[in-house]
């Protein structure tokens, strides 16, 4: 039942008015990072780091780590070349963003 979620969230982003995030791999993180874009740093198969910049717009660059430790984050990535992160991310400082990176759409964690 599993894959009929996936297929439905699929779908569901496809009619999304807000295009997913587009995902790179890239053996190092470059210098400047381009908005609504995920960078998934590795190689030869091996992946360490999650980065990406902030989607609240204030333009602070995050880092996920991949590696056995803690914090942890866990990549998944998908058949259209989205990536879902788990669990979410949440900026304890600053902009204190808290969100959710599922297949490539940022969902906000709303506290209301």
């Amino acid at each position: 039942m599993n894959w009929f979620s996936n297929i439905l969230q699929d779908l569901r982003g496809l009619f999304s008015a807000k295009p997913p995030l587009k995902t790179f791999l890239v053996s190092e993180l470059p210098d400047i990072l381009e908005p609504n874009t995920v960078y998934v740093i590795g190689e030869e198969g091996y992946k360490w780091c999650a980065a990406l910049l902030c989607p609240c717009g204030c333009n602070k660059m995050l880092q996920m780590n991949l590696l056995t430790g803690h914090p942890r984050w866990h990549l998944t990535e998908h058949w259209n070349g989205t990536v879902t992160l788990h669990p979410s991310v949440w900026r304890k400082k600053e902009c204190c963003s808290h969100f959710y990176l599922r297949r490539g759409r940022i969902i906000w964690v709303n506290y209301s």
